[in-house]
C-alpha cells in the first residue's frame, strides 16, 4: 500500500477504521509512556514507604488548603488508577475510533496527527500522575497546576494541527 498517496488522499466517513502503520516514533513515544509509568509506581512505593504513619492530602482546595487526610494507601491506589487510564490511553491508539475527536476526521494525515496526540497526552498523563502523588505528601498543588497547563496547551497544539491538516 503506498502510504504518501493514502496521507493525501480524502476517505470516507469510516476514516477511523484505518490501521496505521506504527512508526518508529510512536514506539519512542510509548516507550517514554510506559517509562513514566514505571517512574509513577516507583514514586509510589518510595513516598508509601516515607509515609508510614503519617497521613496524606486525599484533597485540597484551590488554595492549597488540605480538605481531607487519608491513609498512604491512598497513594498506591492512585497510582493503580492512574496506571488504568494509561492503558486505556494507549490502548485508544491502536483503536482510533474510540477517541472523541474535537474536529471531524476526514483524512489519513489528521488520523494520524490525532493518535500522535493520544500518545503524547499519554506521556503528559504519566508525569500529572507522578505529580498528584508528589503533591499528596507535599500538599501542595502547584505542580499538578503546571503539568496539566501542559496537557491543555498539548490539545489546543494538536487541535489546531489537526484542522489544518484538512
Amino acid at each position: 500500500m503506498d502510504w504518501k498517496k493514502l496521507f493525501n488522499e480524502k476517505r470516507p466517513d469510516d476514516i477511523l477504521n484505518v490501521r496505521l502503520p506504527v512508526t518508529w516514533t510512536d514506539r519512542i513515544m510509548e516507550f517514554a509512556a510506559l517509562s513514566t509509568l514505571l517512574a509513577l509506581w516507583v514514586v509510589a512505593a518510595i513516598l508509601y514507604r516515607q509515609s508510614l504513619g503519617s497521613e496524606v492530602a486525599l484533597h485540597m482546595s484551590a488554595n492549597g488548603e488540605v480538605d481531607e487526610l487519608a491513609s498512604p494507601d491512598s497513594l498506591l491506589i492512585v497510582a493503580g488508577m492512574w496506571t488504568l487510564v494509561m492503558f486505556v490511553l494507549g490502548f485508544s491508539a491502536y483503536r482510533p475510533r474510540l477517541i472523541n475527536p474535537g474536529t471531524k476526521i476526514t483524512t489519513v494525515r489528521q488520523l494520524k496527527l490525532m493518535v500522535t496526540q493520544v500518545r503524547v497526552m499519554n506521556i503528559i498523563m504519566g508525569f500529572i500522575g507522578i505529580c498528584i502523588l508528589l503533591s499528596m505528601v507535599n500538599q501542595t498543588p502547584v505542580w499538578i497546576m503546571v503539568s496539566a497547563s501542559l496537557l491543555c496547551i498539548t490539545v489546543i497544539v494538536f487541535s489546531i494541527l489537526i484542522r489544518k491538516a484538512r
